[in-house]
């Protein structure tokens, strides 16, 4: 009887456990034991009781068809991901409203300080500590978010548009925030001269993010 119970309990290990399945798994058990005892009244052996079980119970590939069910791979759950998605995205918000305001903050310190320093060097520090703090900011969370957002397309297998990529999103946002704050400077603080530089800065930014995006492809 060993051998019937294990050969049941084998057969129902690879199908899911469902309040259904396993109420058929122990109608089965109770069942093919009932049988049991009666083809051992009837004089047969326990080997031939055993046999003629086996024989009616079929193989699990049958049970299976009997069910309806097919063999699927089973499903990673992804709800940690989709935690980890939804607390980043909060974080995300805050981020770029932090550096938007430290983009105002940087406008404010450079007026303050060319008002009350007249000071080139001390003007250029108020005014550009800021806006790099922003950049860091916005191209650290950006990152981050295309991190978030293709590996959720990946999981659930969503059409992903084709897109200029991330560096490009950066160069179309970082650029002509760079014009304004160059007419910023040389309007306002008349600061030609030096302002000039956030442009190579604004590039070598945009180059460090595409070859970021080309390493991440590479892998």
């Amino acid at each position: 009887m060993n051998t019937i119970r294990n050969y049941i309990n084998a057969m129902f290990s690879s199908l899911p456990k469902t309040p259904e399945i396993l109420r058929l798994q122990a109608e089965m058990m109770e069942n093919m034991e009932d049988k049991y005892h009666d083809l051992i009244r009837e004089g047969k052996s326990e080997h031939e009781a055993v046999g003629i079980i086996l024989a009616d119970i079929g193989s699990a590939e049958n049970l299976k068809a009997e069910l309806g069910i097919t063999d699927t791979e089973p499903q990673e759950d992804h709800s940690a991901f989709l935690t980890q998605r939804a607390a980043f995205q909060r974080k995300f918000a805050v981020a770029i409203a932090s550096g938007v305001v430290l983009c105002i903050c940087a406008i404010i310190a450079g007026a303050v300080s060319d008002t009350f320093t007249h000071n080139d060097a001390y003007t250029c520090f108020a005014f550009f500590i800021p806006i790099a703090a922003a950049v860091a900011i916005f191209v650290y969370f950006g990152i981050r978010e295309s991190w978030y957002e293709n590996r959720y397309k990946e999981i659930y297998h969503e059409a992903e548009p084709e897109s200029k990529g991330f560096s490009d999103a950066i160069a179309a946002i970082i650029f002509p925030l760079a014009v304004v704050i160059y007419l910023i400077l040389g309007f306002v603080f008349d600061l030609w001269h030096p302002g000039w530089i956030i442009f190579p800065i604004c590039g070598l930014i945009v180059a460090a993010v595409e070859a970021y995006e080309k390493l991440k492809t590479r892998q």
